[in-house]
């Protein structure tokens, strides 16, 4: 499952969800925890989640996709990292200015 942060007042009417503990409790009689899976419920009753809230869901539909945003990972992979440490800045790239530009090709007149 992907987490997902609201960006807005979000309305979810079926599916399964992951929760944590505190917006699972505020929602009990709304949603019914999954069997052997932590943190996974089932939606019993559409539920609402405020703006700001971070969930998990798998596969939500283009509309709710409007008010969600995904969460990157906060830990970076160690190859990741290298690579990362590889790059070239960008104050250090190449501007398209420096690059010298062939001379435009110009006319030369005839003298009679």
């Amino acid at each position: 499952m992907q987490e997902y942060k609201t960006t807005g007042i979000v309305r979810v009417n079926c599916g399964y969800i992951g929760l944590d503990k505190k917006q699972a409790d505020v929602r009990r009689s709304m949603v019914k925890p999954v069997k052997g899976k932590s943190g996974i419920y089932e939606i019993l009753a559409p539920i609402e989640l405020k703006n700001g809230e971070v969930v998990r869901m798998e596969n939500p539909d283009k509309a709710l996709l409007k008010s969600l945003a995904p969460v990157q990972p906060e830990k970076m992979p160690q190859a990741a990292a290298v690579k990362k440490e590889d790059a070239v800045k960008k104050e250090d790239a190449v501007k398209k200015e420096d690059i010298a530009q062939p001379k435009k090709k110009t006319t030369k007149t005839r003298h009679r």
